[in-house]
């Protein structure tokens, strides 16, 4: 009699050489998938991106029919983002909290488009590489347990006096991270505080005296609130 099927722990992948009625079962469940979260492109790199997201959703619509935004929408949102971007140069802080209003609601955008290619793709490398969107590979395992320490934590100026920006790759896609500054000895665990709570791979931080020298580390929320290993600390003197 044949061994029974199992699945390999931790990841829900087929042994190799298991079969279902004589058929071998995959090997594992690698899918293609739409990026959702922009936050680690520059404020130049967004708007190419967006604006061929965009050329390629329409150049593709037989295939993605039903988006939940509409493409002259969103060149609309690109046109606004790349004029606020030239604005920028100025410095004035209107044009500052302008361009930072117009990044975020294309980000929101793209990100909800994102979804809904992933919905439509199902995996589907073919489908996905039509939106435009980039895209990356990606095997799942079971998501229990506490998530790894954020990698490549790095930290540069806000766009306003006293402020910086917090950028970092968590181990887990559409992640809740929690972030901690502290402006003492960062040996010392008291010396920690609590920032706030980000969504994916950047945190704006604000409130800071220009010339404090400040150290901040960031850790992914799991499931069920499980809390993941703290990442290696970085310092920046705050402009």
């Amino acid at each position: 009699m044949p061994a029974p099927l199992t699945w390999d722990a931790p990841s829900l992948f087929w042994d190799v050489g298991a079969t279902w009625d004589g058929v071998a079962g995959p090997h594992h469940m690698s899918k293609v998938k739409a990026i959702v979260d922009f936050s680690p492109y520059t404020a130049a790199e967004l708007g190419p991106i967006a604006q061929t997201i965009h050329d390629r959703m329409l150049e593709n619509a037989t295939t993605f029919t039903a988006p939940p935004i509409i493409v002259t929408a969103l060149q609309t949102e690109v046109t606004t983002y790349n004029e606020k971007l030239v604005a920028r140069a100025s410095r004035a802080t209107a044009d500052i909290f302008a361009f930072n209003d117009a990044r975020r609601e294309l980000e929101e955008a793209l990100a909800v488009l994102g979804n809904y290619v992933n919905g439509v793709a199902k995996g589907d490398a073919t489908i996905v590489e039509k939106s435009g969107f980039p895209f990356y590979e990606t095997v799942h395992p079971a998501r229990t347990g506490a998530p790894a320490a954020p990698a490549n934590l790095r930290l540069v100026a806000g766009d306003v006096p006293g402020a910086i920006r917090a950028r970092y790759r968590p181990d887990r896609e559409n992640s809740a991270n929690e972030v901690q500054v502290c402006t003492g000895d960062p040996n010392v665990e008291a010396n920690w505080q609590d920032k706030g709570t980000f969504r994916n791979g950047r945190a704006d931080l604000d409130g800071f005296t220009p010339g404090t020298l400040v150290w901040v580390r960031v850790r992914t929320i799991g499931l069920r609130n499980v809390m993941g290993a703290w990442s290696d600390p970085a310092q920046i003197r705050v402009p």
